[in-house]
């Protein structure tokens, strides 16, 4: 496994308990779109991962404690915490991708979402 699916498995097992959809599960969903987006970050999350204090629960809580709802606001929020460059635009949403693979294949089309349209 690479550094990239190693962050993954990991991000996912420490919010293994969120509810699909949840604020909790949307946040923990974001962080995986932005290391998917700039694999180079996934190495900087993976350590963190491992202290008890930037694990995903602690990135969650600080997140929905603010109540943050923008998505912009929760990407540059995210990657504050774990100190890692911020996308210039809101990553595609991997979990939407349908693929075992977190990252996507050359031969996927990537579209973008406008999370307005969702409000």
């Amino acid at each position: 496994m690479n550094t990239l699916e190693n962050a993954v498995n990991c991000i996912k097992n420490q919010g293994k308990d969120y509810k699909k959809y949840s604020n909790e599960w949307n946040v923990m969903q974001q962080l995986i779109d932005i290391i998917t987006v700039q694999p180079e970050s996934a190495e900087i999350v993976l350590q963190d991962l491992n202290v008890e204090e930037m694990q995903v629960p602690a990135l969650v809580k600080k997140i929905t404690s603010k109540r943050i709802a923008n998505p912009i606001e929760v990407m540059n929020a995210i990657c504050d915490f774990y100190s890692i460059p911020k996308p210039s635009e809101l990553p595609p949403e991997v979990w939407r991708m349908n693929s075992t693979s977190p990252a996507p294949t050359k031969s996927e089309k990537q579209g973008f979402i406008n999370l307005m349209d969702l409000l």
